[in-house]
């Protein structure tokens, strides 16, 4: 334990010394992946009076239940129920659920060579079902500015931040008890902007042809879909098709290769909380990550800036005790993907912080399990949202990232996935051998033994769960 203390500090040390940014070991090919932004994709074209596309016939008006959700239908219950039609997708909406907000969180579960990893994230978003007349709108919200519902400038902040419109919806028929069903099936099979891939491939086109849906899954907060989108890009002028010029800073930087690229996306849309966590002001002597929101509802003379921190909301099951159990867990998933012999030392690595915990009154706060098999547990999987994961990649990167998913009302932490890239056991194995090779004989010989390649790898865990947690680098006191 003398030797990985010394490579904890001095670890550290380094740590403090590279300019990385907030949430991981960051190296210069993962700061490449990300092309830069291009203008919006256009959304489904000219609509009729209820938004059917030109050329449809058009309906007449709202359809009796059974005709549109038929015998064929496979239903699932759920925060929405889900009705899956062949090729089509349906979500029955219940009256109490329209309004209510949602955090959408969307990634490539399964990507092409070369411009990226299955189980990255594409983005995180919050939206709203509304109901307006016989047209369901999907609303990307926005809490950037805000204000009470008590006050007068309420009006004015909402008519200086109108929540977007993601896609228009008819409604095609009505539940018994007054739900609205509508056809979702475009809105995960399309090329829209805010669920789409395009960007980050670079692509310049989409083909419906070769883009469908794979699955969907209900669950009591949350619904789970996954479609293949197949993009496209033309051969670069002057270039044989098929081919590109090498590029000598990052191969992540010109996206696909020209041609077709198949990914799997997968959106997991999540119930925020109905009862939203006491938020907790941010103070710039404690380095958390924080929300911020422009506050216009202040008693301060001028538009105050709020910042709150990120944190899990952790309530105590006896309140009265000093050392109690949490109601809800903080609980990570090992990847079934991870080498078998480095488990054991990744869980271990989430549960360091359990003495953290126990300081501030809980006892086995935070917790590692393995993954279950499909045979245990069919409905688990690792891009659903309601589960933390640290995610093992198949990358040359020696890097790991630690984000997470918030709720930015409060700063609550929802869910979080580690990214474990496979080499950065090459940026152990020179950290450790240059740093203390001299004290310890077991790095003057390459490669390094499991035992100590296990020990280090819990170093790297642990450090990552503490961004998972809320924190950011530790540079003032490193240094």
């Amino acid at each position: 334990m003398k030797h990985l203390a010394v490579i904890g500090v001095v670890s550290l040390l380094v740590l403090g010394s590279i300019p990385l940014t907030a949430q991981t070991f960051q190296s210069a090919a993962e700061l490449l992946q990300e092309p830069p932004a291009e203008p919006p994709a256009q959304g489904p074209q000219g609509r009729g009076p209820r938004g059917r596309r030109g050329g449809e016939q058009e309906e007449q008006g709202i359809q009796p239940y059974e005709k549109v959700i038929t015998e064929e239908a496979e239903t699932q219950e759920g925060v929405f129920k889900v009705h899956r039609i062949k090729e089509k997708l349906f979500y029955e909406i219940p009256a109490a659920e329209l309004g209510r907000e949602f955090v959408l969180v969307s990634r490539i579960a399964k990507n092409a060579e070369g411009v990226g990893y299955g189980g990255q994230k594409l983005g995180t978003r919050v939206v709203r079902w509304d109901r307006e007349d016989d047209r369901v709108l999907f609303r990307n919200v926005s809490y950037s500015v805000v204000a009470t519902q008590d006050q007068p400038i309420r009006q004015a902040v909402e008519a200086a931040n109108n929540h977007a419109i993601i896609q228009s919806f008819d409604v095609e028929a009505e539940g018994p008890e007054g739900s609205s069903v509508i056809d979702v099936s475009a809105l995960y099979t399309s090329d829209i902007f805010e669920l789409s891939a395009k960007t980050r491939l670079q692509a310049r086109g989409m083909d419906r042809s070769r883009s469908f849906l794979e699955e969907v899954s209900a669950f009591p907060t949350n619904i789970e879909v996954r479609a293949t989108h197949t993009y496209t890009k033309p051969p670069e002028q002057g270039g044989a098709a098929g081919r590109r010029a090498p590029t000598p800073v990052s191969r992540f930087r010109r996206g696909m290769n020209p041609g077709s690229a198949s990914v799997v996306l997968h959106h997991s849309m999540v119930k925020l909380p109905e009862s939203p966590m006491q938020p907790r002001l941010f103070d710039p002597r404690v380095g958390y990550f924080s929300v911020r929101q422009v506050d216009y509802s202040r008693d301060e003379h001028r538009a105050q800036e709020r910042r709150y921190i990120t944190r899990w909301r952790l309530e105590k099951q006896d309140p009265t005790a000093d050392l109690s159990e949490p109601v809800k867990p903080i609980v990570y998933w090992i990847d079934p993907a991870t080498p078998t012999k480095w488990v054991s030392y990744m869980k271990k690595g989430v549960e360091d912080w359990q003495v953290a915990f126990e300081e501030a009154g809980f006892k086995n706060a935070i917790l590692a399990k393995e993954a279950p098999s499909p045979k245990d547990n069919p409905d688990w999987n690792p891009e659903d949202a309601r589960y933390s994961v640290i995610r093992w990649l198949p990358s040359t990167i020696q890097n790991a990232s630690g984000p997470h998913v918030h709720d930015p009302r409060t700063g609550e932490i929802l869910e979080s996935d580690i990214q474990f890239y496979h080499n950065i056991q090459q940026l152990l194995t020179s950290w450790y051998f240059l740093q203390v090779g001299p004290l310890d004989p077991r790095a003057r010989k390459l490669p390094l033994p499991d035992d100590l390649m296990g020990e280090l790898l819990r170093y790297v865990v642990a450090h990552e769960v503490g961004h998972t947690l809320g924190f950011q680098h530790n540079m003032k006191s490193s240094s």
